[in-house]
């Protein structure tokens, strides 16, 4: 699988979306496998920046990925944030 730089809250859904699909789960089956409503994965998706912490690491293990945090390179363009 690919690796992916996210910098910004609204480039993790669509990541973890494309995961979640390239796997064949529907919302409903990765949120059963942590205990979380579809509705709950369908939040994530749409707007990480506005969930908790707890349930983003429940859908990250839900599909079986892990969040790696590591200094950043030379920025090839300014920063978004």
């Amino acid at each position: 699988m690919t690796d992916y730089t996210i910098r910004t809250p609204q480039q993790f859904g669509p990541v973890l979306r494309g995961y979640r699909r390239d796997r064949g789960l529907t919302q409903r089956d990765a949120g059963a496998r942590v205990g979380l409503a579809q509705n709950a994965v369908s939040q994530i998706e749409a707007a990480p920046g506005h969930v908790s912490l707890v349930r983003l690491f429940k859908l990250l293990a839900a599909l079986d990925l892990e969040l790696v945090v590591r200094a950043r390179r030379a920025p090839a363009c300014p920063s978004e944030w």
